[in-house]
Parts: structure tokens; sequence; C-alpha cells
């Protein structure tokens, strides 16, 4: 699951998100706007939800950054 589906699911309720790229609160009017409007420059959306727990109200979730896609193997040729 994405943040952005993570926040699909949890209308409405603060999230904040620990990323390898810091860490971020979001209000829930932010995460509303975010999930409606999907803006192209917070990649922090597409990144794979990998646990979430709830407390104080608050949803906290860990975030990794997607797998990237791999192409053809490559070999190495000895000379």
């Amino acid at each position: 699951m994405t943040v952005l589906e993570f926040i699909r699911q949890h209308p409405a309720q603060a999230v904040d998100v620990i990323s390898s790229k810091g860490y971020d609160h979001l209000t829930p009017m932010r995460a509303m706007a975010l999930a409606r409007d999907r803006p192209q420059d917070v990649e922090l959306l597409d990144w794979q939800i990998c646990h979430s727990s709830f407390s104080g109200g608050v949803w906290h979730v860990l975030a990794a950054a997607p797998a990237l896609e791999q192409g053809p193997e490559l070999t190495l040729a000895m000379a």
C-alpha cells in the first residue's frame, strides 16, 4: 500500500510519515488535500507503507521508497 492509498483509506485523520527523507506531519486538512489534488512534486505519496500504528488520534507510518524497476541483467565479459 502506498502513502497515497493509506491517506485515502483514512480520510480526515492526521498522519505522521517517517521515511529515509525525514519526518512529515500531515494534518487532516493537508492529508485530504494531498489525496484529492495529488501534486506531482510530492514523491512521498508513491512510497510503500512498511508499518503503521494508531495512537493519540494520529496515524504513525513508516514508509520506504518504491523498489527501482530492474532492467535487463548486466553481464561482465573478461577481456
